[in-house]
């Protein structure tokens, strides 16, 4: 694999691949064209200080695109429109300028989180002065250019002049987010850490990867010749790079990566996801990483059978047929020759997968999928398939999201898969990309998120920003939240759950943020245009009846958000969040962000399973926590057993917060298999790491290291749990 990933990166097809900006610009140096006249030169010019941004040379594109705005040649040749566009872009490189100078070069803990920090603001202001300088003259010019007005709000922000420095009429609110102040902000120590990887878009996976109680950390990026990396755990609130000990040299690229243990050997292993956006361009391998249990990785995936061509970010692991194996469904992007169509990898039991997609019809022409979540979400002990599709405007206009019922059937499976989208009612949003399901009103039904990513407007994300911030209408498509109305037809509560905002999310992940036991959203958003630097968003789930802004609590990441992963890496009973940042495009690389959760926490659980009726890891069962609060209240908090939303996986391992419970009267385990009777588990401590095995009834109580990450450089451990 790594000999095929090493050609395919030196030969990347330039005419289907947008991002490799340096290698276009370097062919373009080489043929640079004779010009019949001023208006090819123009065209040509503009690609080319185009390409240079994108590659990150954004000081020479600014010089480049000065020279279109202030030679009387070019601009006789402009319209109002494209000279609008021209300052845009030049706007944009100062500002990029400013980024890589400060957030990239010098980056600090406050670096790109709004409201913007003094510890945040640009020491090297050269980039934002001539940004708020440009956007100042563009606004004379174009006073309607939202984009425009965004943009200099937050190139004030970087350099400390907010609000003084934006004319009244062009700024955006002070009170830009609600300060809730019963909650802690979370802080970024990943530069402490060395976890401020510097990449791409990508995907990022928490997991105990070695078993020893402690959660590691994978991640990749999208740059055909990215390395992947894997720091593990020290114990003492440290983390080691581990990557090539675990011998993943040359394993590079992908958007995303999924986890699961596959062959019930105890071991979690991975599946990396490559090629999408790229149609053509993007015919390449995943990686199926077999987790050897020894420190080291192994990709399987010709030995698998697995070996596909299909450009894809979005894959989930579930055991679709019961036979207590986990099998993988890759949902590919499909172009309108249906050259990609869907995968569902059944697990043979031998290290190998066959393709049953098509026997089972889940084959289908489904248009540019991106994102799957299996689920049971009619508690009949089937898991069931969403998937979530961006309609794109070009390859395919039909983009209704759609959701397969797992039914008995005929032939070698017995499964057949019944399409009832229609009738749910979850076909919305249009344009469709990261979905999460999961139990937002704790009801035992698992309901489903699904993020807006406006295609005709993707470089308007600012411009939406703006007009949301503002209080003025808002045209891009927003999210849905479907509430499982369980008798298999959902119901649109996005208004009254106070979730209709202009997301733009590409990652994205729920956990338990304040340990109330109600899930919480962290959206990671942006687009692949370098105008698109819009906050990343959290939202805190209010007792399961609306979700309250918390973007301000920290985590307002101006950079592009991609894999999103919660988990609670120093084991004290709050869950702490990796985020992988960064856009498409060469010049658009950030550092990825470790975010920790400062919260006094609340009373929690985290149990992990270990299953002989269905897979090892009870993948896809629930949890049914019952406890009760000193007012000998009773409640009931449900947690699915997976890895979360669709872009980004939380740990399996399921951290549960449990509220103001007193006691836990008993922990369910609901098996994911038709008839199967539920485990009932008595007399588990509260804030505990538990383990409970299928066929016993006592909880096995863990003792982990509690970790001080402020200590980590000296590096040294806490009490025990």
């Amino acid at each position: 694999m790594v000999a095929l990933l090493d050609s395919l990166g030196q030969n990347i097809d330039l005419t289907h691949n947008l991002y490799p900006s340096s290698r276009r610009l370097k062919k373009m140096q080489a043929n640079t064209p004779t010009f019949k006249n001023a208006k090819e030169e123009l065209l040509w010019n503009r690609m080319y200080f185009s390409e240079l941004l994108y590659s990150g040379k954004s000081e020479d594109a600014a010089r480049g695109f000065q020279l279109l705005l202030s030679d009387k040649k070019y601009t006789d040749l402009m319209t109002s429109e494209q000279k609008g566009e021209l300052w845009q872009l030049l706007a944009v490189c100062y500002l990029r300028t400013g980024e890589t100078q400060n957030c990239v070069v010098n980056h600090t803990s406050q670096s790109c989180i709004i409201p913007i920090k003094p510890e945040g603001q640009h020491k090297n202001v050269y980039g934002s002065t001539k940004a708020l300088e440009t956007y100042n003259a563009i606004l004379k010019e174009y006073p309607n250019d939202l984009n425009s007005r965004w943009l200099m709000n937050i190139a004030a922000m970087t350099l400390g002049k907010y609000p003084e420095a934006v004319p009244e009429k062009y700024r955006i609110p002070e009170n830009l987010f609600a300060k809730n102040e019963g909650f802690e902000p979370f802080s970024d120590i990943a530069i402490d850490l060395k976890l401020d990887v510097d990449g791409l878009a990508g995907g990022s996976v928490i997991e105990d990867f070695n078993n020893d109680g402690n959660l590691d950390i994978f991640c990749t990026s999208y740059g055909l010749t990215d390395q992947c990396r894997l720091f593990m755990s020290n114990g003492k609130g440290g983390f080691e790079d581990k990557t090539e000990a675990a011998q993943l040299i040359g394993i590079v690229g992908g958007l995303n990566a999924k986890q699961a243990d596959y062959d019930n050997d105890g071991f979690t292993d991975l599946i990396i996801l490559r090629g999408a956006w790229l149609d053509k361009g993007g015919e390449w391998p995943n990686s199926l990483l077999h987790n050897n249990g020894d420190g080291t990785f192994s990709d399987v995936t010709f030995d698998a059978g697995m070996v596909n061509f299909r450009p894809t970010e979005t894959a989930a692991w579930s055991d679709v047929d019961g036979d207590g194996l986990l099998d993988l469904f890759i949902a590919n992007e499909n172009n309108r020759n249906n050259d990609y169509p869907c995968e569902l990898w059944r697990n043979n039991g031998d290290g190998t997968f066959t393709d049953i997609a098509k026997e089972l019809g889940v084959d289908g022409n489904f248009g540019y999928v991106k994102g799957v979540n299996i689920h049971d979400f009619n508690n009949d002990g089937r898991p069931d398939i969403f998937l979530s599709i961006l309609a794109d405007g070009g390859s395919r206009k039909d983009g209704n999201n759609k959701l397969f019922m797992n039914r008995k059937g005929e032939g070698k499976y017995q499964i057949k898969f019944e399409d009832i989208s229609k009738k749910a009612g979850i076909t919305q949003p249009y344009f469709s990309f990261p979905s999460a399901v999961f139990d937002y009103n704790n009801d035992g039904f698992e309901d489903i998120y699904v993020c807006g990513f406006d295609f005709y407007r993707l470089e308007k994300c600012g411009e939406d920003a703006y007009r949301e911030y503002a209080g003025m209408p808002v045209i891009a498509e927003t999210p849905r939240l479907f509430k499982n109305n369980g008798n298999e037809t959902f119901t649109d509560v996005t208004i009254e759950a106070k979730l209709n905002k202009v997301t733009y999310g590409m990652g994205l992940n729920f956990g338990d943020i304040d340990n109330d036991g109600w899930l919480d959203l962290y959206i990671g958003t942006g687009a692949f245009d370098f105008r698109t630097l819009v906050p990343n968003r959290l939202f805190r789930n209010v007792e399961g009846k609306y979700f309250e802004e918390l973007t301000a609590k920290g985590v307002g990441h101006l950079q592009k958000g991609h894999g999103i992963a919660f988990g609670d890496l120093d084991n004290n009973g709050t869950q702490d969040m990796y985020c992988v940042m960064g856009g498409g495009y060469e010049g658009d690389n950030a550092k990825n962000v470790l975010f920790k959760n400062n919260a006094k926490p609340g009373n929690w659980i985290c149990v992990e399973v270990q299953a002989k009726s269905v897979n090892k890891s009870a993948h896809g069962s629930k949890i049914r926590v019952n406890v009760l609060n000193k007012k000998g209240q009773k409640r009931q908090i449900y947690s699915s057993i997976n890895s979360g939303a669709t872009f980004g996986a939380n740990s399996i391992r399921q951290e549960i917060g449990l509220g103001d419970a007193d006691k836990i009267e008993s922990i369910e385990i609901l098996w994911e298999k038709k008839g199967s009777p539920k485990s009932v588990y008595n007399n588990v401590p509260l804030n505990s790491f538990v383990l409970l095995k299928e066929g016993s009834l006592t909880a096995e109580v863990k003792k982990l290291n509690t970790m001080d990450f402020t200590a980590s450089k000296g590096g040294h451990n806490h009490h025990h749990h």
